[in-house]
């Protein structure tokens, strides 16, 4: 099932606006405690960022700040509490393949959960996109597996809000860009980037469960709209 942008940043919205109070850890049943885990790569920074989210319950509810002794980890290493958006976030220079998240709450129990990221990139010519002619776009790396979604995200040449286009189907090896979808982006050179997302289930979690993404993001590639 393909979810259009929209969709999807109405729900990133949703768990925004619902999660912007902030409790600290102590103050809540350390069982309750849901973690959301992300690894990151962003190919036009050459950056990887490992981060983790902490809520009261489920993934909308209060976001919480860990309690010394309490403490979360990536590969050893303790995440820094970034108070504005009130979560744990650490950057390293390059691409980091893979690592490992380490939650240790109040009452000493530690959650291990491991996480890696699968590479892709535009084949080395891609293109033009015509407004009057449908364009599959197949790129380089594994097809797509369980819990994944690929997507390619297009700025409009013309200005504007860009365009995202996703495919999430099991063994998918390309994304179709229907003529109508085309036909909706601005004529001219512009740029596009490919992300690909895995979402695997926690390894490990309190009862209030958790979720952990790994998304590989290319570095932007240029492409021509013509009509």
């Amino acid at each position: 099932m393909k979810y259009s942008a929209f969709l999807i940043t109405a729900i990133t919205l949703l768990i925004s606006l619902t999660g912007c109070l902030r409790e600290d850890s102590e103050n809540v049943n350390q069982d309750r405690i849901h973690t959301s885990y992300e690894l990151f790569y962003n190919g036009e920074e050459d950056v990887t960022y490992a981060r983790a989210t902490f809520r009261f319950g489920l993934i909308t509810g209060t976001k919480l700040q860990l309690t010394e002794p309490s403490e979360v980890r990536f590969n050893g290493t303790p995440l820094t509490f970034k108070s504005g958006q009130a979560l744990y976030e650490e950057d390293y220079a390059g691409l980091v393949n893979s690592g490992t998240f380490e939650f240790e709450d109040l009452n000493g129990n530690v959650y291990v959960n491991d996480v890696s990221l699968t590479s892709v990139s535009f084949p080395d010519t891609w293109g033009p996109l015509s407004h009057s002619s449908p364009y599959e776009l197949f790129w380089n790396g594994p097809a797509l597996t369980s819990n994944e979604t690929m997507g390619v995200t297009i700025n409009n040449a013309a200005g504007g809000t860009s365009n995202a286009f996703l495919e999430d189907a099991n063994s998918a090896i390309s994304i179709g860009l229907s003529t109508e979808q085309i036909s909706g982006l601005g004529l001219g050179t512009t740029s596009a980037f490919l992300e690909r997302t895995k979402n695997p289930s926690l390894q490990e979690a309190t009862n209030a469960g958790g979720d952990i993404t790994a998304r590989y993001r290319t570095g932007n590639s240029g492409i021509e709209i013509t009509e």
